[in-house]
């Protein structure tokens, strides 16, 4: 059997983020407001419009709204094992960053999208367990602080082998 680059799987591991990410109906509720008058085809434009497979921040972002920015990275490689860590930046933009609340959920509107984001990628065992062998673990949080945004970066730890 051929094993696969892991150029591309980084990509595919972008791709299954995404995926999982849209299928969170909270996550699409705080990001994109009422979406009852849209289609699936307009729902999943808006919604890749705040959710960007990079870490490029930097004059992307004129609107005052919510984004999630990822990257997946490959932070060591051996023979026989490989490790991969997904950074994640789950930001809002300052001005709104306390009008929303969510029942289950706590803190500002950063906090609660972090913790969807931690509801789909790690609790969800069906997601977590769909990246490599072992389950998708949450490795670190720290704290997004920008003139315009606010939020968390998360780090996500993908064990895996060739």
């Amino acid at each position: 059997m051929k094993k696969k680059n892991t150029t591309a799987e980084l990509g595919m591991y972008k791709e299954n983020i995404s995926k999982a990410l849209f299928q969170n109906a909270d996550i699409r509720e705080l990001i994109l407001g009422d979406t009852s008058g849209m289609s699936a085809s307009q729902m999943r434009d808006a919604f890749k419009e705040h959710i960007k497979s990079h870490l490029f921040i930097d004059d992307t972002i004129t609107e005052t709204d919510s984004f999630i920015f990822y990257d997946v990275r490959c932070p060591y490689l051996d023979t026989n094992v490989k490790g991969c860590q997904v950074i994640m930046y789950v930001i809002c933009h300052r001005d709104i960053l306390d009008n929303y609340i969510k029942d289950g959920y706590y803190g500002n509107r950063a906090d609660i999208l972090t913790q969807m984001v931690e509801d789909t990628l790690v609790n969800d065992e069906e997601v977590a367990n769909s990246f490599g062998i072992g389950k998708l673990t949450l490795d670190s949080i720290d704290i997004y602080n920008a003139t315009r945004f606010y939020g968390r970066t998360i780090t996500l730890n993908v064990p895996t082998f060739r």
